[in-house]
């Protein structure tokens, strides 16, 4: 949470609206890492 704050502070973005936006847009970018960790696995698998 931390470094979502830190990284939307970064990015301009009010840190109390990133705290509160934060639990909605978790999910999506859960799913995104989880595929690029698998895509990548599956390039070194190659």
């Amino acid at each position: 949470m931390t470094a979502a704050l830190a990284m939307a502070q970064a990015l301009g973005l009010n840190r109390l609206i990133a705290a509160e936006l934060l639990p909605l847009i978790e999910p999506f970018a859960v799913r995104g890492i989880n595929a690029q960790v698998r895509a990548q696995n599956h390039d070194d698998a190659n």
